[in-house]
């Protein structure tokens, strides 16, 4: 059995691809137009300067090919008879363009490899062997086919276009805008290279050079609503807010909105202070299907505090009871527990400390070393007349690097309201040697000058 036939019969086995390093930017629409798949393989003809020379019995065989091609089961059993390690790598080539057309990449790409072990300035096999690692999502080597087809002289807008695609997804994107700009020059009316280009440009923060490329294509394609979330983008970077808003407002209000989308709307509100608007938008995308929670968590935190800073503690609030809604249970313990953690300061912002005492509590459980819970909890049982738990919460704090300095000072202001002078000068000189701070070193001054008055 030869080589060809036993990968035919492995193919069954084989895995498609190893997952992807890098996600691809967008989703190529050329892939669905058998033309474009057609002319980047190539015909089954020749090109002398740059394949292996064909000889008569060469000829004969690729004339006998071409009358299979319609029945591409027919031609790949011609081509087991045909091919070994001596014949041409032409037939080589066929046999990988045969599985591409088939689907069956991984095996293509293997032929495409063996043609060009044969021969290693087959052109058309480098440009072959590059479209099949795009679609494998392999970009490094997707990168080297292409741009060595490119050095043996492929002048073509798919070839630029297909590099630039593997570049951007690489985030090389400087590199990727020039090979979509060449791809243009020889396409200029390709809707996938203008895309890329737009995603080139914003990613290196050309903002009104993308808002610009991004007018320029919805013009000629107005249904492309994709457009305007990334003219949004554009817009942002260049600190439009009110068109960004317009844009992103359209896509919600036809239902083209994605997760993304609506987020950055809300982030939009928040900036300008609206913080209806802004809950609103944020309850929107915390609905959504497509939502991470352990990973959004960290942004609605950021978003509840802020929202806290402009004085819309109900907005705030309520946010966060619908992020707990919809994610609180898939949440890990230390999202979890700063989700909590926030909630219990809008409560104490509110003056409902009972409240935010329970909540506090949770968060020292999920993480018994977690400081700023302690303080809270510190803070709490010290406005309640608990001195008791005040100061076992705070020393519990003072154990902790990060909350030491100021669980010191706090401890210190304790022992000052109970006329422990002396006590708390030592506090005080303790959390300054940690953090020295202008208003501490005031404080342990005049406490000095007030124990040696009353030494007199």
């Amino acid at each position: 059995m030869n080589r060809f036939v036993f990968c035919l019969l492995l193919l069954g086995s084989m895995p498609l691809h190893a997952a992807p390093t890098h996600k691809a930017p967008y989703a190529l629409e050329l892939w669905s137009n058998p033309r474009f798949a057609r002319y980047f393989v190539g015909t089954y003809g020749n090109i002398p300067d740059v394949e292996p020379v064909l000889s008569d019995a060469d000829r004969q065989i690729l004339q006998h090919l071409l009358t299979l091609m319609p029945k591409p089961l027919e031609a790949i059993q011609f081509l087991g008879k045909v091919v070994n390690k001596d014949s041409n790598a032409v037939f080589d080539y066929q046999v990988a363009s045969l599985y591409f057309d088939n689907g069956m990449l991984d095996s293509s790409e293997e032929w495409f490899k063996t043609a060009l072990e044969k021969f290693p300035t087959f052109r058309r096999a480098w440009r072959g062997q590059g479209m099949v690692q795009v679609k494998l999502e392999k970009w490094r080597e997707a990168v080297t086919s292409l741009g060595t087809a490119i050095g043996l002289g492929v002048q073509d807008g798919p070839t630029y276009g297909l590099l630039g695609y593997a570049l951007l997804s690489l985030e090389r994107a400087s590199a990727a805008e020039s090979a979509y700009r060449q791809a243009l020059m020889f396409d200029p009316d390709s809707l996938d290279w203008k895309m890329g280009l737009v995603r080139a440009v914003l990613t290196q923060l050309k903002a009104a050079e993308a808002a610009a490329l991004c007018d320029e294509i919805l013009r000629d394609h107005p249904e492309r609503t994709e457009l305007l979330s990334l003219q949004a983008e554009a817009y942002i970077a260049m600190k439009e807010n009110s068109k960004a808003t317009q844009n992103l407002e359209i896509l919600v209000r036809g239902g083209q909105a994605k997760g993304d989308d609506i987020r950055r709307l809300g982030d939009i509100y928040l900036a300008t202070g609206e913080g209806a608007l802004a809950l609103s938008a944020y309850t929107r995308w915390l609905e959504r299907a497509d939502k991470t929670p352990a990973e959004d968590v960290t942004h609605i935190v950021t978003v509840a505090e802020n929202l806290s800073a402009q004085n819309s503690l109900p907005e705030a609030t309520l946010l966060l009871a619908k992020a707990k809604e919809v994610s609180s249970s898939k949440l890990p313990p230390e999202a979890e527990s700063r989700l909590l953690k926030v909630e219990a300061r809008l409560q104490m912002a509110a003056g409902k400390g009972e409240t935010a005492a329970p909540i506090l509590q949770r968060v020292v459980e999920l993480n018994p070393m977690d400081g700023s819970a302690l303080m809270l909890l510190g803070q709490h049982f010290n406005d309640t007349n608990d001195p008791v738990k005040a100061t076992a919460y705070y020393e519990r704090a003072t154990k902790i690097k990060d909350t030491e300095p100021d669980a010191l000072i706090r401890l210190a202001q304790m022992n000052i309201a109970n006329s422990k002078l002396p006590d708390a000068l030592l506090l005080l000189k303790r959390s300054n040697d940690l953090k020295p701070r202008d208003s501490v070193q005031k404080l342990i001054q005049d406490l000095e000058k007030y124990l040696k008055k009353g030494t007199k």
